[in-house]
């Protein structure tokens, strides 16, 4: 038993062991798997031919090619050829290339492409040893096999012989050395009266020669997903347009520091329900608003943003991946750290895949604040639901929103101007008559919001109201961080409290200033 499980090993050892078949013109050797042989009928003017079964390679040299330029141009016209030919091409399942590419040890290229027909498998290329090109043809081998394989084609590497020619007489007369004459170290030298410092040659010294620096014309580098490299200096471009975003809210923040929140200044009486305060506050996915008039009546707004949080989450996705994925294109292209091609393959190939989730959440958020109706309820002191807020419908130029009183059973309508530079706004009772218009104060603030978001509240959106018997009013914004804001008019009686109230806080969720552009 024990001299057969010996045989076995033997034969099994026999049938692993690898070959290593060298070229006719000894340039290049390439170590394949057992069961490779030399092809008995090598192909016309092949330098090497290799079969197993049905599979075959047949390596040729090309003597019109002796750059790298060449040989990828002939790569070009031999995916031309192919797909004129109706065959189907297999290209990188990470990158989508159709060309491939693997670099010697020497640094030599290896330029091939994998296609199939509806019975065979092929891989064909071409590939550079010193000067002289080759071209490579492999069929029937699955495209895992054909990369394997390829990898396992190694230049010769010629050393030269340290040996003496042996035509000299010397090269084998051990005595015929050279004479040589002994001296002393030390030579004693006379004593000199003035001894003077020995005199050292001055020896120029080879300064060093500095590594070629690596400029940085582009971002963009070859192992990037595709529609990246599609964008070429474009993405550049929008590289640059994120880096001046973030400078721009950064100075924002440092302007916020010197510039306070402005507080209105307005004469109260306390007889009127004038000023509203409103004050939206913070920490919870909902949109909650307090306002609280002047006689101290309350009343709390709850609201979902869905919308909101959607195309937030999604920008702040889409624009994260862009900035790793330029830092790591820099860092590959100045090699300031020396990773492994591996490694950057990693961070791009998970990259790619973070960029179109924050563009699938973001469509989400698009869709939802144009086809999901909003809807939401204001509650008094005691925690009752006071007001319902409903939109009615979408029109193309104009959105419409039915506030309804639960106590008094009122309607209150407000109509929104869609597609405009400028905020506007009107109120109207339920038989549709004009009871104000509102619109914002300052065009040039609105048009550069829209481009960079409120800027820390700098650019925060106050409007003018202009109600009947001439009376006017102001909803102004402290243009604070956080967001609050002052509703007054100068004709109290001229327009309800409570209709003011519940139209600034509709004006304010729908059209809420936003940390990004938006229009």
């Amino acid at each position: 038993m024990k001299n057969i499980l010996i045989a076995l090993l033997i034969c099994l050892a026999g049938s692993l062991q690898a070959a290593v078949f060298t070229s006719k013109d000894s340039q290049f050797t390439i170590d394949l798997p057992s069961g490779w042989a030399q092809a008995r009928t090598p192909a016309a003017g092949a330098v090497l031919s290799v079969v197993k079964g049905s599979a075959r390679i047949d390596i040729k040299p090309v003597p019109e090619c002796n750059s790298e330029t060449c040989i990828e141009q002939k790569t070009q016209a031999d995916l031309v050829s192919v797909k004129n030919k109706k065959m189907q091409v297999v290209g990188n399942t990470f990158t989508g290339e159709e060309i491939k590419r693997i670099d010697f040890s020497s640094g030599e290229p290896f330029f091939y492409i994998n296609f199939f027909t509806s019975k065979n498998d092929f891989s064909s290329g071409y590939f550079l040893i010193g000067k002289t090109a080759y071209s490579v043809l492999a069929k029937d081998l699955s495209y895992a096999q054909t990369d394997l394989i390829f990898s396992l084609i190694s230049p010769v590497q010629s050393i030269p012989a340290l040996e003496m020619d042996l035509s000299d007489r010397r090269a084998y007369d051990i005595e015929a050395l050279p004479d040589v004459s002994s001296q002393p170290i030390m030579a004693v030298q006379p004593v000199q009266k003035k001894l003077l410092p020995p005199q050292i040659p001055a020896v120029a010294a080879a300064a060093p020669q500095a590594a070629p620096g690596r400029r940085l014309h582009t971002l963009v580098t070859r192992n990037m997903p595709p529609y990246i490299k599609q964008l070429g200096h474009g993405f550049d471009a929008l590289v640059a347009l994120l880096f001046l975003y973030v400078l721009l809210q950064a100075g924002a923040v440092v302007v916020r520091g010197f510039i306070k929140p402005q507080e209105p200044q307005t004469q109260v009486n306390p007889h009127s329900p004038y000023p509203i305060k409103f004050r939206r506050l913070y920490g919870t996915p909902s949109l909650i608003f307090r306002a609280r008039d002047n006689q101290g009546n309350v009343l709390l707004s709850l609201s979902a943003r869905w919308d909101g949080l959607f195309l937030f989450g999604g920008l702040i996705l889409i624009i994260g991946a862009v900035l790793v994925m330029a830092f790591t294109g820099v860092l590959e292209t100045t090699r300031a750290v020396r990773l492994s091609a591996f490694t950057y393959n990693t961070v791009y190939s998970a990259v790619s895949l973070v960029i179109p989730l924050g563009f699938v959440i973001f469509i989400c958020g698009i869709l939802w604040s144009q086809l999901v109706l909003r809807q939401f309820a204001l509650y008094d002191s005691k925690g009752q639901k006071a007001v319902y807020v409903m939109q009615r419908g979408f029109g193309l130029k104009k959105e419409c929103y039915l506030a309804y009183f639960v106590k008094s059973k009122e309607v209150l309508l407000l109509e929104r101007k869609r597609f405009s530079w400028l905020r506007k706004w009107q109120l109207l009772d339920k038989e549709r008559h004009v009871l104000a218009h509102i619109y914002e104060d300052s065009p040039a603030r609105a048009v550069v919001r829209k481009f960079t978001g409120h800027l820390w509240g700098l650019l925060r959106a106050s409007y003018v109201i202009k109600g009947p018997m001439d009376s006017q009013g102001k909803i102004e914004n402290s243009r604070a961080a956080f967001n609050r804001f002052v509703c007054n008019m100068d004709k109290p009686q001229a327009l309800s409290a409570r209709d003011l109230l519940v139209t600034a806080l509709i004006v304010n969720i729908r059209d809420r200033d936003k940390w990004y552009p938006w229009f």
